[in-house]
């Protein structure tokens, strides 16, 4: 199976292994699983009993609007709901991924989960029904000192913030956000986990390339010392206005084999990367996770992966990212030479 993984890590190997670490902290035998299965099990072909890894949207809303983001295009508005999910629904996924011992879920997709009303005390009942890692990606700007410290007592394990570029750059990309605030929260937040003690949550940084382009070094110095990794991404073309677009050969897609996706409405999305919901796979307000992860809809995506069809097929799959060829450009950041990858035919430009 041809693999692609679009983000890397620019920190060194000696953090990214104290990422994994603090990451897995206190239940590190079942992390090492967990990453054997979320890597080896697609590769193999092997379905496992239940998912390991479940998204749970809590929030389709969102509280910035971005220029490269696509919820805020009227495609977007006019095909996803706004909202939040219940509680109730929330209650139903976990009490079933806590039956089967589910390692992981994540509380985000593609909104912001921090303005849910309900997050923290969603966080509690997850890691009350024993699900060993919760993680979430956030904007950062709902989530305050004080909510921060919840997190910690709660034990959340993972959590991404999206920072892309500094100062200006930063501003320009994530409106209404300020830099100076933001930078200050993440200073504060290493602060705060040194007071009490908790490695957790692991806190990983990820930008656009674009947004750094011109001084990954000092994005890289400047939010070093108060997190565990930085990582990049290419700039992925999330508003389709991509024409020529260039495929990987022979692409086969891991997700359909590591997680199951579900809407804060309990639509079971194709995957993580199914943003307008076009590929519908199931409903849990009506069916069990168990039926959707070995139903008929899941077995022919699958099937049509395997065979190598499904990214010529399905449209879904034409407008996804993973199956769009790559090609490596050098840089220094540092003192470390770095291979970034961009997409072929793919305009290097924040909003195009």
């Amino acid at each position: 199976m041809r693999i692609n993984k679009n983000q890397f890590s620019i920190t060194g190997i000696k953090e990214d292994l104290n990422f994994h670490y603090n990451r897995g902290k206190g239940h590190l035998i079942p992390y090492i699983r967990n990453r054997f299965m979320w890597h080896y099990f697609p590769r193999l072909g092997w379905v496992s009993r239940f998912p390991d890894h479940v998204d749970v949207e809590i929030s389709t809303l969102c509280n910035m609007k971005c220029p490269m983001c696509y919820t805020p295009t009227e495609t977007f508005k006019s095909r996803v709901g706004k909202g939040f999910m219940a509680f109730p629904l929330f209650k139903k996924i976990i009490s079933e991924c806590a039956e089967y011992k589910v390692y992981s879920i994540r509380l985000s997709l593609r909104g912001e989960p921090f303005i849910h009303p309900e997050v923290l005390k969603m966080l509690a009942y997850a890691k009350g029904k024993g699900i060993k890692e919760v993680s979430a990606l956030t904007n950062l700007l709902a989530l305050d000192e004080e909510m921060f410290r919840e997190l910690v007592k709660l034990g959340m394990d993972w959590l991404t913030i999206s920072f892309d570029g500094l100062g200006a750059t930063y501003e320009d990309i994530r409106k209404p956000a300020r830099f100076k605030e933001g930078y200050g929260k993440i200073k504060k937040f290493a602060e705060i986990k040194r007071e009490m003690n908790s490695r957790k949550p692991a806190i990983k940084i990820q930008t656009i390339w674009p947004a750094i382009k011109e001084n990954p070094g000092e994005f890289y110095d400047t939010f070093l010392p108060y997190v565990d990794q930085i990582t990049v991404n290419p700039l992925i073309d999330y508003l389709h206005n991509d024409k020529d677009i260039v495929y990987t050969n022979g692409f086969t897609c891991h997700v359909l084999w590591q997680r199951l996706v579900i809407g804060y409405d309990g639509k079971v999305l194709l995957c993580s990367n199914d943003e307008m919901g076009k590929g519908i796979l199931g409903n849990v307000n009506f069916q069990t996770i168990n039926e959707i992860w070995h139903g008929d809809k899941m077995n022919v995506m699958r099937r049509l992966h395997r065979e190598k069809r499904a990214y010529r097929e399905l449209e879904v799959c034409r407008e996804c990212h993973f199956p769009r060829k790559l090609i490596e450009k050098e840089f220094v950041i540092g003192n470390r030479i770095y291979h970034i990858k961009q997409y072929v035919n793919r305009i290097d430009e924040i909003g195009k």
